[in-house]
């Protein structure tokens, strides 16, 4: 019988599908037309102390749109520190563009994100919000974050306190409210109008989750003020102009010796320059920098021969590797790589020292006292050194210099081996005295560099030795999958879907886990008469899973990969449609019923045939609704904008299931950025579907990016010697010569 939830989906479906301009509604209610009333006067209040706060960059342009809040009637308005930044001209404004001069910064804290900036007296009166006294807010609350996202201004959502959350060891107020970045420093206020937090950025994992500081962070700040005249803080960090120029900006500072760089360009590969105001030996010459990147997958380091424009050599790490190239224009047209190296040498996440010898023709770049690169190349021949970075890289640069010869500092051999006798004693670390640390520290920046490198280098070595051990383990598994394709046994797909939650859990009792269907289909066998219809075992099936052992449809983390591995499915309850019918098919064959998988587009059902021929399509995922045709119907149309074919309703063979559900934990890794878990995914689909090309470049595309180097160029090997029209042959032969090359750089 259709229930009267399901005569609602297929009314839906009509209106969706039928009528796609028609649209129902119903009228609200007395009490919930108050409470929108209530909702918008309060909006309306807190509204009238929001201000919007622009940044400029070094040209005057402006550069951020943040938020926001008046805190005091005298002047003081609160904000994240990274939406005033340092060394920038501020403006504020209230509603309706009422302009307010800031006279200083009152108080900042870059480790909470904070700052307080104050405004001078005007004709505007200034409203402050209340700031809530209690030290936490609870679960559920319901809260309004106010603020300028993606700069469309004074804006407000609603959402509720969803946790507490420590992030990057600070406690934060985590909200189910999608918040942008001109969301920042805005208010989160409760429904009685009362701050509760301020807002401070948005989850990198889901687009409807935001965070927020509690606001007892902002009442300290406001306990302990500095204040900094604005005059003050706009020159605070700034390059003299006398040592250093910046070309094609950037946001470049001086601190302690240092200076940093973020920010880019708008040109090619978002360039960013700060040249030396020195003078350069006019033959041959050195030029040095040590360089630390916060993303070693971005750019940083030296520039040569620099025109002060579009035109300079460039010495820089780049994604692990070392790059010397020459730009000769604005564009990816007048951009050579020279050369491209691995070196064991470069220390990731460490301080590198850089240094180029140029001569008349000749390079010579050096990482870490280390030749990595020496080539003749003429394309430039002069002009100013200095630093670059590139992507949007954040780095930091000290020791910078220039002159005929630079003297490196060489690590003494005595020390050397001191340091190697430790590294293969590991023990012996521990034991060493103060007179021992003193032969290292003879040399101790040298020294420090060189353990910095080897704690590196065993770094890899035991990750690539964790890599090794979950291959090897994972080698059994992929065996028994292979004998599993080879079978053509129905009653192997159970075996076949523990198999496929084993690639993610090798640790998996397999048999134990046979052993509960088989014991579940005893205890629902003896519930029922001995010699019960197909009617009432389905029946007593349905009962069993979803009435008295709660099994369901994972809703609310439908794409989690545990939904898609059938041992965490029989242990928590839930699961994917397509994993739910594998436990069900499998129960109900043992019952003696005759169960069959129907893959339909975004949705995977089953097929009950009766002993007299009949036929059901049931929805597992919904608790084992019955489905009609025009349900059908309607969930393909949804889905695909089509009418149903034959091939929808066709049995799935158990190699396909299985495919559907690797499919889907590889989308569920891919959402996840878990590269490991997609490789691990693509290990099973190879291994089921050997001569396909796609499934082969999926895998050699994982296994290159975990460092599987040798296994990766098997897999473009075998793709080379099999070409298909579905896979860019040239875009294989390119990564199988990088094997080769990044093989034979590194040793190995």
């Amino acid at each position: 019988m259709v229930t009267i939830r399901r005569m609602f989906k297929i009314f839906q479906c009509f209106v969706l599908i039928v009528i796609p301009g028609l649209a129902f509604c119903e009228s609200p209610s007395k009490k919930e037309f108050s409470s929108e009333r209530t909702t918008e006067a309060l909006v309306k209040r807190v509204a009238a102390s929001i201000v919007t706060i622009r940044a400029t960059d070094r040209d005057g342009e402006e550069q951020l749109l943040g938020t926001g809040f008046v805190v005091d009637a005298s002047g003081l308005i609160a904000t994240n520190f990274h939406v005033i930044r340092e060394r920038r001209s501020l403006t504020v404004e209230l509603p309706e563009s009422k302009p307010l001069k800031v006279i200083a910064v009152e108080a900042s804290s870059r480790y909470e994100d904070l700052a307080i900036i104050r405004v001078a007296p005007s004709e505007h009166e200034l409203v402050p919000l209340k700031l809530s006294d209690e030290a936490t807010i609870a679960q559920g609350v319901a809260v309004l974050a106010f603020g300028n996202p993606l700069g469309l201004k004074h804006s407000v959502t609603q959402g509720v306190v969803s946790a507490i959350r420590i992030i990057e060891e600070r406690e934060m107020i985590q909200v189910a409210i999608p918040t942008e970045s001109g969301n920042s420093g805005g208010p989160l206020v409760d429904l009685d109008g009362t701050v509760r937090g301020i807002v401070n950025m948005k989850s990198a994992i889901a687009e409807n989750v935001g965070f927020a500081i509690p606001i007892a962070k902002l009442k300290l700040l406001m306990e302990a003020t500095n204040p900094i005249a604005i005059d003050r803080w706009v020159r605070m960090g700034s390059l003299d102009p006398k040592r250093w120029k910046v070309v094609l900006g950037g946001e470049w500072h001086e601190r302690s010796g240092s200076l940093t760089v973020t920010g880019q360009s708008n040109g090619f590969g978002g360039r960013v320059l700060c040249l030396s105001q020195q003078s350069v030996p006019a033959d041959s010459f050195e030029v040095a920098v040590d360089v630390k990147l916060d993303d070693e997958s971005g750019a940083a380091g030296l520039v040569f021969h620099a025109d002060g424009g579009d035109k300079h050599y460039g010495f820089y790490p780049s994604n692990r590797k070392l790059r010397l190239t020459c730009f000769k224009g604005p564009n990816v047209l007048n951009w050579e790589i020279i050369q491209d190296v691995a070196s064991q040498h470069y220390i990731p996440n460490e301080w590198n020292r850089l240094r180029v010898h140029v001569a008349a023709d000749r390079i010579q770049c050096f990482v870490n006292g280390h030749d990595v690169i020496n080539v003749k190349h003429s394309g430039l021949s002069k002009g100013q050194v200095g630093l670059a970075a590139f992507r949007k890289t954040g780095a930091e640069f000290r020791r910078f210099r220039v002159a005929a010869d630079l003297e490196e500092n060489q690590l003494a051999s005595a020390t050397q081996k001191s340091i190697d006798e430790l590294v293969v004693r590991h023990g012996k670390i521990d034991a060493l005295d103060e007179d021992a640390i003193a032969v290292l520290a003879v040399q101790p920046d040298a020294a420090a560099q060189e353990m910095n490198r080897q704690a590196e280098e065993l770094a890899r070595r035991a990750a690539g030795l964790k890599r090794l051990a979950e291959d090897v383990r994972l080698v059994p598994i992929l065996e028994q999958l292979g004998k599993w394709r080879e079978s053509t046994e129905r009653s192997d797909l159970l075996v076949g879907a523990l198999l496929v939650a084993s690639l993610a859990h090798p640790d998996i009792d397999l048999p134990s886990y046979v052993d509960r269907i088989n014991q579940m289909a005893e205890e629902i066998q003896k519930s029922i008469p001995e010699n019960a219809t197909d009617e009432q075992k389905l029946s007593a099936l349905n009962r069993y899973l979803f009435e008295e052992n709660g099994f369901h449809g994972g809703q609310d983390e439908f794409y989690h990969q545990a939904n898609n591995q059938l041992d965490r499915v029989i242990d928590d309850r839930e699961g994917m449609p397509i994993t739910l019918c594998v436990l069900y098919m499998e129960i109900g064959r043992r019952l003696g019923l005759t169960l069959e998988g129907v893959g339909l587009p975004g949705r995977f059902i089953v097929r009950y045939r009766s002993a007299k021929g009949k036929s059901q399509l049931i929805d597992v995922f919904e608790k084992a609704e019955i489905l009609s045709e025009t349900e059908v119907a309607m969930m393909v149309m949804m889905r695909d904008q089509r009418l149903t074919s034959d091939e929808d309703l066709r049995a799935q063979r158990p190699i396909e299931i299985l495919t559907r559900i690797l499919t889907n934990l590889c989308g569920s890794a891919d959402r996840a950025r878990d590269v490991e878990s997609m490789r691990r995914y693509a290990e099973g689909l190879v291994t089921l579907h050997p001569d396909d090309s796609e499934y082969r470049w999926m895998r050699g595309l994982m296994r290159f990016r975990t460092n599987r180097l040798g296994m990766a160029a098997q897999d473009f090997d075998w793709m080379i010697e099999h070409p298909s029209d579905a896979i860019d042959i040239d875009r294989v032969i390119e990564l199988r010569s990088q094997i080769d090359h990044e093989l034979a750089e590194t040793g190995r």
